[in-house]
């Protein structure tokens, strides 16, 4: 085990990332760090991949909420347009909240709570509400006007404070005693 962690990390090290460009690829620019945030969901909701890519620079990652890593303003790209033609195609995207934290001059982090509605299932019936959270990590660049570098979605399970892996299945659990999951849920459900 010691072997393979000290390969993997050497790996990480010989990475090399491409520079940040000059001016913004997103149209419009995102003057402030979260106007990415706003035109993610504009984006979204019109079902425009190419213009989420545009959000961020050429290598970005992107962590979606089952924990996969898109690498790269294509693959971003490729795997929304995925999701526009298949769970996504009549669903829409709603902030309820928005918070940022500026890391000094030329980096930020924004954090967005979110609901989607409207997804369907593989089979195409339509499912129940879902909320999550959007972390971004976004780069100033040299036009004064700021991109995504990394992004991580995560649903929000409710009435749970981690998950637990029985025979490869991963759920939501909660140890804190308190009102029951269903009675939290019920209290937390989300409105049309």
């Amino acid at each position: 085990m010691a072997k393979k962690l000290k390969k993997i990390l050497k790996r990480a090290r010989e990475l090399s990332y491409l520079p940040f460009p000059d001016r913004s690829p997103a149209d419009p620019p995102l003057e402030a760090p979260m106007d990415l945030i706003k035109a993610f969901v504009k984006a979204w909701d019109a079902k425009d991949a190419d213009a989420i890519g545009r959000l961020f620079v050429e290598d970005a990652d992107f962590i979606n909420v089952v924990g996969l890593r898109w690498t790269g303003r294509h693959s971003i790209v490729k795997a929304q347009r995925f999701g526009f033609t298949t769970a996504f195609a009549d669903a829409r995207l709603d902030l309820i909240e928005v918070h940022q934290r500026f890391l000094g001059d030329d980096a930020a982090v924004v954090i967005a709570r979110w609901q989607i509605t409207g997804q369907v299932d593989p089979e195409g019936d339509p499912v129940d509400p879902r909320r999550g959270v959007l972390s971004a990590t976004l780069v100033k660049l040299a036009d004064d006007t700021w991109l995504g570098v990394s992004c991580q979605n995560t649903d929000i399970a409710p009435a749970a404070d981690t998950n637990v892996s029985r025979g490869g299945t991963i759920s939501a659990a909660s140890y804190i005693k308190g009102p029951s999951p269903a009675a939290l849920a019920a209290s937390d459900a989300v409105e049309d």
